[in-house]
């Protein structure tokens, strides 16, 4: 080829090359705004407007098949929310130095799918405040309820799927506030983090349908995450490690407790409720439907296990009683319960129970304690689906007797119904003098239970229990308030005058076992816990008197 021809085909080059070079300019800038102007509508677009999205400075390199923005804001438009059915939450979000790498450009243009390799943020952090809403707005039903009428909607860009092959988000914070009747509530979690091997994207389904959004491979692990739920109380986690696509969760590291210590605690309440602390070692679920929890907000799972739990309970009767409440039934607090909860299986291993009371002119509280816990708990259904709530479990009673006990609850039972069936093995019974010489005015001088074989059974909120306690030598001495004081600490329910103990059951060799029955009807003032325990409190001690 001759010079002049060398010119043309450099100048047809060029030529191509600066327009090959306009077009890719004008095509970047074209899909970048194009997306971005997408997602800000979407978002407005299915919040009402309550939610905008602001993306900065966003930029698409074709050549290298590379996207990137700055930032993305999520804020709260608070006129036009507060003119939503059910204003939604107060959101800030705000993603920093986000990128999306591998970006297959000419599927992208021409098969309209949006496949990448990698997105990540080097930051993400959210914060949410829950409104207290009136009444006459909470009763409202939401916009989401009663959709309006579909409208014709084209994909972005002619985009159809998304499809991105890693995501990490390396650094995350989240917090979240909740006004309440006994002061704010919060949320807090730092240092987490989200991976997935896999996100698919419709650009044209509905949020929550399925198909809307598949993802694989997903993880969440977080550490220091406090719960606040009232300003006197602080429940921290540890560690977080949960897999969405596998369907686990592992939480470590469990504290309840309140904020206050001792009697600062007991100054700062008006009225008498119990004193909770509660630790866990850990707390795994398996079998999780996540995408079920994050569409209809249901809890679905198919097997939970808490290891190393410690309950801890203190009623202080130096407080005020504060006025009379109706308690809910099993029945009734299921039946109304929603969103809905199914758990399959239940275990508790190595765990324990302290219940401690302090009474007014006593220096410490009484204590009972349930030590080597361990419980299985089957067909945890609210709503019902049929089946009863079951639960087995074993545990060592003040820490020397081993007690056995079977309950079975019909949550969809038209009236208060549960049945209990339980027994206590060998034991001194001086071990609750710890409890009693804080509580009544008695002590146990000696004697030794044998076993004791309790049952209750319930029907139409009336318990009808029988207990049998086998057991030899017992001896009691009443210290001040003699027996009338025993009597009106409401240990017993008998006349003084014909209060007399029982030293031995069978009284000789030979002889049938005095059985002690008992009939209480439900009052809903008190709850179904102190219910279950009066069933088998009567019975028992209807034995042991004469």
């Amino acid at each position: 080829m001759t010079r002049r021809h060398w010119s043309i085909v450099a100048v047809v080059a060029g030529v191509l090359l600066l327009g090959a070079f306009a077009y890719l300019s004008w095509w970047d800038k074209y899909v970048g705004d194009g997306l971005g102007q997408w997602a800000t509508d979407e978002v407005g677009r299915r919040t009402e407007n309550a939610y905008r999205l602001n993306i900065g400075h966003l930029d698409f390199h074709p050549l290298i098949g590379y996207f990137s923005f700055d930032s993305a804001v999520v804020t709260t438009d608070t006129a036009a929310n507060q003119h939503r059915a059910v204003p939604l939450p107060d959101l800030q979000v705000r993603a920093i130095g986000c990128r999306i790498s591998g970006v297959r450009v000419l599927r992208l243009a021409f098969q309209h799918r949006f496949d990448a390799g990698h997105m990540g943020c080097s930051s993400v952090g959210a914060a949410v405040q829950l409104q207290e809403l009136p009444e006459q707005v909470a009763d409202r039903p939401d916009t989401a309820d009663h959709p309006a009428a579909p409208v014709a909607r084209r994909p972005p860009l002619g985009i159809t799927r998304f499809d991105i092959a890693d995501v990490s988000f390396p650094t995350m914070t989240f917090s979240l506030r909740r006004p309440g009747p006994r002061g704010e509530s919060s949320v807090r979690l730092e240092r987490a983090r989200l991976v997935a091997e896999l996100v698919r994207f419709d650009p044209m389904a509905p949020l929550g349908e399925h198909g809307a959004l598949l993802s694989k491979g997903v993880r969440f692990d977080a550490s220091q995450f406090v719960l606040r739920p009232d300003t006197l109380s602080e429940f921290a986690i540890g560690a977080i490690d949960a897999g969405i696509s596998d369907s686990t969760f592992r939480l470590d590291s469990i504290v309840y407790a309140p904020r206050l210590a001792g009697d600062a605690w007991t100054r700062a309440q008006r009225r008498r409720h119990d004193r909770i602390a509660f630790t866990l070692q850990t707390f795994e679920g398996r079998g999780v439907a996540y995408r079920r929890l994050l569409r209809t907000g249901d809890v679905h799972i198919r097997a939970l296990e808490l290891t190393g739990a410690s309950l801890e309970v203190l009623s202080d009767k130096r407080l005020p009683p504060g006025p009379k409440g109706r308690y809910s039934t099993p029945q009734q607090a299921a039946q109304r319960s929603k969103p809905a909860l199914r758990v399959d299986s239940l275990l508790i291993r190595q765990s324990q129970i302290t219940y401690q009371e302090r009474k007014k002119d006593r220096p410490q509280p009484g204590q009972v304690t349930f030590t080597q816990l361990d419980c299985r708990v089957v067909h945890l259904d609210v709503p019902s689906r049929g089946m009863p709530l079951t639960i087995d479990a074993s545990t060592r009673l003040m820490d020397t007797g081993t007690l056995m006990v079977h309950i079975t609850v019909p949550l969809d039972a038209p009236n208060f119904q549960f049945d209990v069936t339980g027994r206590l093995g060998p034991m001194p019974v001086g071990a609750f003098n710890g409890f009693l010489q804080e509580t009544a005015p008695v002590k146990i001088k000696g004697g030794r239970a044998d076993s004791i074989v309790f049952s209750i059974r319930t029907r139409g909120g009336v318990a009808k229990g029988s207990a049998t306690p086998f057991y030899h030598d017992l001896a009691i001495d009443f210290s001040s308030g003699g027996v009338l004081g025993f009597v009106k600490a409401g240990v017993v329910e008998f006349a003084a005058n014909k209060f007399k103990v029982r030293s031995n059951n069978p009284d000789e060799k030979g002889k049938k076992p005095t059985v002690g029955t008992s009939s209480r009807s439900y009052d809903p003032s008190n709850s179904w816990i102190s219910f279950l325990w009066m069933g088998v409190r009567d019975p028992l001690l209807k034995a042991v008197v004469k």
